[in-house]
């Protein structure tokens, strides 16, 4: 073997040996949203509690879906089917005990009630779409939470930004996206 070819061998054990050191990166990029690009950029915008999480492979068992049920309790846009259930489908979910992460996608829990952005049946902006609504006893109404990603880009300035953390009351929130939908 000549000197050359032993240095490019070790050379590329080496950037191997390194690169496999490396952690993955765990992040999606995305454009930060504000809540009137939500609103028209749905054509569903629901208030409804998750019944049902069912995860599969795809045909080629290439791919993990998840697909959510929820049982719409409120419709600020759009239409809902006559049984009052809306089926969202998203990359992603766990079968048996192998998992698809998809970061940056809205996460779902069997009997959370969540405001959701949908267009054609998929949550717009990911996480940015959904906002979980909880009963607050001491003020005796309806919140909803910032959405689940915080972390976006802003558009033009490729700058980092965070949504507010702050909860809203889900009256007064219902009032801005519906005055959203009538302009």
């Amino acid at each position: 073997m000549t000197p050359r070819r032993r240095l490019l061998i070790q050379w590329l054990t080496l950037a191997t040996c390194a690169g496999a050191a490396l952690p993955a990166a765990m992040a999606s990029l995305m454009r930060a949203m504000d809540l009137a690009e939500l609103t028209t950029g749905a054509d569903q915008i629901v208030v409804g509690d998750v019944v049902a999480t069912e995860s599969a492979w795809d045909g080629e068992h290439r791919n993990i879906y998840s697909t959510i049920e929820i049982s719409v309790r409120e419709s600020w846009k759009g239409s809902v089917p006559s049984d009052g259930r809306i089926r969202i489908r998203q990359l992603g979910g766990t079968v048996g005990e192998i998992e698809m992460t998809v970061y940056g996608m809205a996460r779902f829990t069997r009997g959370e009630r969540a405001l959701l952005f949908l267009r054609q049946a998929r949550v717009v902006g990911m996480g940015q779409g959904k906002r979980r609504v909880q009963w607050d006893p001491g003020n005796k109404q309806w919140l909803a939470d910032a959405p689940e990603e915080r972390e976006v880009v802003a558009a033009g300035g490729g700058r980092s930004s965070h949504v507010g953390d702050a909860p809203e009351a889900l009256n007064q929130l219902r009032e801005r996206v519906r005055a959203l939908v009538r302009n």
